[in-house]
């Protein structure tokens, strides 16, 4: 017994097939895309820090037809306290101030043994390190009997894995996740209907 159009049809399921890995891949990268965004503008919600500097932190692996999966992984090291709200913006040698920052949004603090430092090409927050307690260095008199310099340490905030980190931002990442992708996922299906 011979059906007309059997090959056709089987033909055009594998096409069809071939079509939906695609759709599903496009619509993971979509969403990948929309939760590295969604995440940046939580953290801002919390932190003090521009939108660039979240997103240089992301590295996204999109997903190739078939894979089924999306990796954005997040990585850096601290930043610098440039990176937040902080104010004086420029040192005044004339008249110095105090610094002040603002690494969470509503809560300022005040850094009285911190002042700003315009050398090695970019402006740095720096402070002298202790000389006992937090960094543990003793002072000690050196051949002409006086005490040396403790040495000079760059102030640093939190590094934004840390920020994403945050319990409120992954529960808000995982819902936003689910939501582009059931949207996203239903716009490609349409698409490749018509």
């Amino acid at each position: 017994m011979k059906v007309k159009g059997l090959s056709a049809a089987k033909r055009d399921i594998k096409k069809m097939r071939d079509q939906m890995q695609a759709a599903a891949s496009t619509a993971l990268n979509r969403v990948g895309k929309g939760v590295m965004t969604e995440a940046s503008s939580k953290v801002r919600e919390t932190y003090n820090i521009k939108d660039q500097d979240v997103k240089a932190a992301f590295s996204p692996l999109y997903s190739a037809p078939g894979a089924g999966e999306v990796r954005i992984k997040a990585k850096g090291s601290n930043l610098p306290l440039l990176h937040y709200k902080l104010t004086p913006k420029a040192p005044n040698p004339r008249k110095p101030k105090a610094v002040t920052v603002a690494v969470r949004r509503g809560e300022k603090k005040r850094l009285k043994t911190a002042y700003l430092h315009p050398g090695s090409g970019r402006l740095r927050v720096l402070k002298r390190q202790k000389p006992t307690g937090q960094s543990g260095r003793r002072r000690v008199r050196n051949e002409e009997g006086d005490y040396p310099e403790l040495p000079i340490e760059e102030i640093h905030g939190p590094a934004v894995p840390r920020m994403l980190n945050e319990p409120q931002v992954i529960k808000h990442i995982e819902e936003q996740a689910g939501e582009r992708m059931l949207k996203q996922l239903d716009h490609e299906i349409k698409r490749i209907l018509r």
